[in-house]
C-alpha cells in the first residue's frame, strides 16, 4: 500500500481563511441583533445564520485540503477527501499520463489558488472529477473507461512511474468503481432529493413566520390574546380569547416549529435508511405542522 500527499499549497489556508472571514462577520452581525424586535433584526439573524453556515463549509474544505490523499496498491486507487473515498480498480485504468498539449477541461465547482476541488466533462475523457492543490503543469490524469480523475501529487513522473508498476502486476481481488461516504457523509439522507425539497420548504415556512412576526412586531400592541375558547351563550357559540400575553410571546410558535422541524428531522435521519416511506412521511408532517403555526399567527393578529 502507497500513500502520496498532493502538491502542498495554500489552497487549505485560503479555505480557512475564507472561513475566519465568515465567522467575523457572522459575530459581528450578532452583535447588531440587540436593537428592538423588526423586519431589520430577521434579516440580520439570517445573515448571522448564513455567515456561520459559510464558516463551517469553508472549514470542512480546508480540513478536506488538509488531509486530501492519494493511496495505491495492485488492486486500486484510492482518492480520499473529507467524508468520501473514490475507489478506482487498477484493472479499469486504461491510463496515467500528464496533459497533452492543448487538451483542457473547463473545471466547475471549488476552484481557487491551490485547490481544485470540482468536476468537468470533454469528448475524449468524459465526465472529469478533479482532486488536485496544484495547476495543469503538476495534474495528472488517471484515465478509465467511464471518466477521469485529475491528481496533484507531488513528485508527479514518479507517481505515474509507481502506478504503471502496480499495473503491470494485477489485480488479486476485483474492485467495484465507486464513491463511498463517512462519517456524516455515509447517511443515506443527503442523497435523498424529494425529502431534501420538503425539509426545504418547510425551513423555508419557518423562517417567513419569523420573518412576517419580526416585521409585524413593531405595529403590534404591547399585549395580545393568545389563546382562544368557545363559550356556550344563549345557544349559539362564541370565540373568547382566555389568555392574554404579551405579544413577544408570538415568537414561540416559529421556535416551537423549528424545534418540532429539527426533531423531524432527526428521527427521519435514523429511519431513512431502512424506512424511507416513514421518514418521507416524518418531513411531510414537518411541512404541515409548519402550515399549521403559519395559520395559528395570523389568526392571532387579525383578532
Amino acid at each position: 500500500m502507497r500513500t502520496w500527499r498532493p502538491v502542498f499549497s495554500f489552497g487549505g489556508w485560503i479555505a480557512f481563511l475564507l472561513a475566519l472571514i465568515a465567522w467575523i462577520l457572522g459575530a459581528f452581525s450578532a452583535s447588531m441583533l440587540l436593537a428592538p424586535v423588526s423586519g431589520r433584526t430577521f434579516w440580520l439573524a439570517l445573515a448571522t445564520l448564513l455567515l456561520l453556515a459559510c464558516g463551517a463549509f469553508f472549514l470542512y474544505q480546508a480540513l478536506a485540503a488538509f488531509a486530501m490523499r492519494y493511496v495505491f496498491d495492485r488492486n486500486g486507487l484510492t482518492l480520499y477527501w473529507g467524508w468520501t473515498r473514490q475507489v478506482v480498480p487498477m484493472n479499469r485504468i486504461s491510463a496515467v499520463r500528464r496533459w497533452a498539449e492543448g487538451e483542457a477541461v473547463r473545471e466547475r465547482g471549488l476552484r481557487w489558488p491551490g485547490l481544485h476541488r470540482g468536476h468537468g466533462r470533454s469528448e475524449s475523457l468524459g465526465a472529469v472529477e478533479f482532486y488536485a492543490t496544484a495547476g495543469r503543469k503538476a495534474q495528472v490524469l488517471i484515465c478509465t473507461a467511464a471518466g477521469a480523475y485529475v491528481l496533484s501529487p507531488r513528485n508527479p513522473q514518479s507517481f505515474i512511474e509507481e502506478m504503471e508498476v502496480r499495473r503491470s502486476l494485477g489485480i488479486t481481488r476485483q474492485l467495484a468503481q465507486e464513491r463511498e461516504y463517512r462519517w456524516l457523509g455515509a447517511l443515506t439522507l443527503w442523497r435523498d432529493r424529494p425529502l431534501l425539497v420538503i425539509a426545504g420548504l418547510a425551513l423555508v415556512l419557518n423562517l417567513a413566520l419569523f420573518a412576517f412576526l419580526c416585521h409585524l412586531y413593531p405595529t403590534l400592541r404591547p399585549l395580545l390574546p393568545i389563546h382562544f375558547s368557545e363559550i356556550a351563550a344563549g345557544g349559539q357559540g362564541r370565540i373568547t380569547p382566555d389568555y392574554i400575553a404579551p405579544s413577544s410571546d408570538l415568537f414561540k410558535l416559529p421556535t416551537f416549529g423549528l424545534l418540532l422541524l429539527a426533531a423531524d428531522l432527526v428521527l427521519a435521519t435514523w429511519l431513512h435508511h431502512r424506512h424511507r416511506l416513514l421518514a418521507l412521511v416524518l418531513g411531510a408532517v414537518g411541512l404541515v405542522v409548519q402550515g399549521l403555526f403559519w395559520v395559528g399567527a395570523v389568526y392571532i393578529v387579525t383578532h
